[in-house]
C-alpha cells in the first residue's frame, strides 16, 4: 500500500514536471513561433483560434496559454474577441498530451523512458547552440513524462487487486455528475489537466474504470482547469475577468451539454476510435473523448462567437472599462510576450514625452498655467512607467533567458532611463517657463520661430523612433544622425542669434536667460533621443519580438 501511494505521488510529480519541461524546452527552441500569438492582435477569430491550437501544442499547457491570454487582455495588447478565439484553440491543443500518453500505454513507449531521458540530457549538456540545448530539454521532458507514466503504470496490479478502489470507481465514478465533480476537484487541486488524464488512463489500464466513468472525470477535468485563469484575472481589469469567465463558462456549457447527451457521446467515441485505429482500447477512447469534446465545443461556439462576446460584455460589467495594467505579471511566463509588453510600454513613454514637449511650448507661447499642470501630471506618469519597466524587466531576467533575450534587459533599462531624462529636462526648463508665465515676460517672434524649429527636430526624432519600431524599419539611422547633428549645430547658431538680439535690444534680458536655458535642455534632449533610437531600433532585438 505504501509503495503504491509513493509511486502514485512520485509518478504524478514526474508526469507534471515532464510535461512542463517539454513545453518550456519547445517554447524556447521555437521562440519565434510564440510570436504568432501576438500576430492575432489585428487578426480575426479564425486566426486567433488556430494560433491558440499551435501555441498550446507547443507549450503543452492550455492553462499557461489561457493565463498568458488574460495577461495580454489586461495589458491592452489584445481584445476580448481575440482572446476568446485563442481559448477555443488552446482547449484543443492541450489534448495532444492526452494522445501522447494514450499511445505510450498502447505501444509500450514507457519502456524507452530512460533512453529518451538520457538522449535529451546528452543533447542539452553537450550542445553549444541555445536552440539545440532547448530541444534537448524538450526531449528530456518527454523522457521524464514517460518515466512518470511508467511509475504510475506499475501501480496497476495493486489497483486490480484492491477491492475497495475498484468498488469506489464502479459505484461512484460511473455516475456522471460525481465523475465530473471528481475530475474538476482533482484538476483544480493539482493545476494540471495532464496529471488527471494520466491518472484516468492508469485506472482505465487497470480495468477499474469504465469508459462512461472515465469520460465523466475527463469532463470535470475541463472545468477544473479554469481555476488558474480565474485566479490570474482576480486583480485584472474588466476584460481580463471577462476572458477568464469566457474560459470557465465555455467549458461549463460544453460539459453540461455533453453530460445530457452522455449516451450518444460515448457511442461516438467508441465509433470514432474503432474507425481511426481499428481498436477498442480504453486508453485511446479516453484520449479521443478529450479531443473530440474540445473540437466539438469549439465548432459549436465559433459560429456564435459574436453573440458569446456580447453576452459576456452584458453580464460582466465594471465602471472602469478602459483601465489597463500594461505590464501584467501573467506575461512573465513567456519572455516574448513579456518583452513585447515592455516594448509597447516604452512606446507609450515616448508618446508621453512628445506630448510634454508640445504642451511645454504651448505654455511658453500662450502663458498657460493649465498646460503646466498637465505636463506635471505627465511627468508623474512617466516616472511610474520608468519604475514599472525597470521592475518588470528585472522580473523577466529571473525567468532563465537565452542569450538573445538576456541582451534585451540592458537595452530596455537604458532606453527608459534616457526617455525619462528627456521628461526630466522638460520639467527643468518648465520652471523658467513658469516664471515667464507668472511675470508675463515677452518673447520675440523670431525666438519663438527658432524654438519651433528645435521642437520639430525633437518631435521628428520621436516619431521616427516610434514608426521604425512599429514597422521594423531599420533604414532611418542616417536621418536620425543628421537630426542629432543638426540639434548640436543649431544650438550654437541660436546662441549667436540670441546675443545679436540682445545687442540690438530686440530681446528682453530676463526672457533671454529663459531662451538660453531652454535651447540648452533641448540640445541635450536630442542626445537622449538619439540613444533611445540606436538602442531599440536594432534588428537583433526587434526580430525576436
Amino acid at each position: 500500500m505504501i509503495e503504491f501511494i509513493f509511486g502514485l505521488i512520485g509518478g504524478t510529480a514526474l508526469l507534471m514536471y515532464g510535461v512542463d519541461m517539454m513545453g518550456d524546452g519547445l517554447e524556447r527552441a521555437s521562440g519565434k513561433l510564440m510570436k504568432k500569438i501576438l500576430s492575432v492582435l489585428t487578426g480575426n477569430i479564425w486566426s486567433a483560434f488556430f494560433v491558440g491550437i499551435a501555441t498550446t501544442v507547443l507549450v503543452q499547457s492550455s492553462t499557461a496559454i489561457t493565463v498568458l491570454t488574460v495577461g495580454f487582455v489586461n495589458s491592452g495588447l489584445m481584445n476580448l474577441s481575440q482572446a476568446i478565439g485563442i481559448i477555443y484553440g488552446a482547449n484543443i491543443g492541450t489534448t495532444v498530451t492526452a494522445q501522447l500518453m494514450a499511445f505510450s500505454f498502447k505501444f509500450k513507449l514507457t519502456e524507452i523512458a530512460l533512453p529518451v531521458l538520457g538522449l535529451g540530457f546528452a543533447i542539452s549538456y553537450f550542445a553549444k547552440k541555445d536552440v539545440i540545448k532547448n530541444i534537448g530539454s524538450a526531449i528530456m521532458g518527454f523522457g521524464i513524462m514517460f518515466l512518470g507514466l511508467k511509475i504510475l503504470n506499475s501501480g496497476v496490479p495493486f489497483i486490480q487487486e484492491s477491492e475497495s478502489i475498484r468498488l469506489f470507481f464502479q459505484d461512484y465514478a460511473s455516475i456522471t455528475i460525481i465523475g465530473i465533480i471528481l475530475g474538476a476537484v482533482a484538476t483544480a487541486l493539482v493545476h494540471s489537466s495532464s496529471a488527471t488524464v494520466g491518472l484516468v488512463l492508469m485506472l482505465g489500464q487497470a480495468g477499474v474504470i469504465t469508459l462512461p466513468g472515465a469520460i465523466a472525470i475527463m469532463l470535470g477535468d475541463n472545468i477544473g482547469t479554469c481555476i488558474t485563469a480565474q485566479l490570474a484575472s482576480a486583480t485584472g481589469n474588466i476584460n481580463a475577468r471577462r476572458t477568464a469567465w469566457a474560459h470557465t463558462l465555455y467549458n461549463i456549457i460544453g460539459v453540461a451539454i455533453c453530460a445530457i447527451l452522455i449516451g450518444p457521446f460515448i457511442n461516438l467515441i467508441e465509433f470514432f476510435t474503432q474507425i481511426m485505429y481499428g481498436s477498442s482500447e480504453i486508453g485511446l477512447q479516453i484520449a479521443n473523448s478529450h479531443t473530440v469534446f474540445n473540437v466539438v465545443s469549439a465548432l459549436v461556439f465559433l459560429p456564435f462567437h459574436k453573440v458569446y462576446v456580447t453576452f459576456l460584455e452584458k453580464i460582466i460589467v465594471d465602471k472602469n472599462e478602459d483601465t489597463f495594467e500594461h505590464l501584467d505579471k501573467n506575461l512573465l511566463t513567456s519572455p516574448v510576450a513579456a518583452f513585447q509588453a515592455t516594448l509597447q510600454e516604452t512606446l507609450r513613454a515616448l508618446d508621453i514625452v512628445k506630448h510634454m514637449i508640445d504642451k511645454s511650448l504651448t505654455a511658453l507661447y500662450e502663458n498657460s498655467m493649465k498646460c503646466l499642470d498637465e505636463i506635471n501630471k505627465d511627468e508623474d506618469i512617466l516616472n511610474k512607467i520608468q519604475i514599472d519597466i525597470t521592475s518588470f524587466v528585472v522580473d523577466i531576467s529571473k525567468q532563465g533567458l537565452t542569450n538573445q533575450y538576456s541582451a534585451m534587459i540592458p537595452a530596455f533599462i537604458n532606453s527608459i532611463n534616457n526617455i525619462e531624462r528627456v521628461g526630466d529636462r522638460t520639467i527643468e526648463y518648465l520652471k523658467n517657463i513658469s516664471t515667464k508665465v507668472d511675470k508675463q515676460l515677452p518673447f520675440s517672434e523670431l525666438s519663438q520661430k527658432e524654438i519651433d524649429v528645435y521642437k520639430n527636430i525633437l518631435t521628428t526624432m520621436i516619431s521616427i523612433t516610434i514608426d521604425s519600431i512599429e514597422n521594423r524599419d531599420y533604414s532611418k539611422v542616417d536621418e536620425m544622425k543628421r537630426l542629432e547633428d543638426q540639434a548640436d549645430s543649431f544650438y550654437n547658431a541660436l546662441l549667436d542669434n540670441h546675443i545679436k538680439r540682445l545687442e540690438n535690444d530686440i530681446c528682453n534680458v530676463e526672457s533671454g536667460a529663459i531662451f538660453v536655458d531652454l535651447i540648452g535642455h533641448m540640445e541635450r534632449m536630442a542626445d537622449h533621443l538619439y540613444k533611445v533610437y540606436m538602442t531599440l531600433v536594432d534588428e537583433n532585438l526587434l526580430s525576436h519580438l
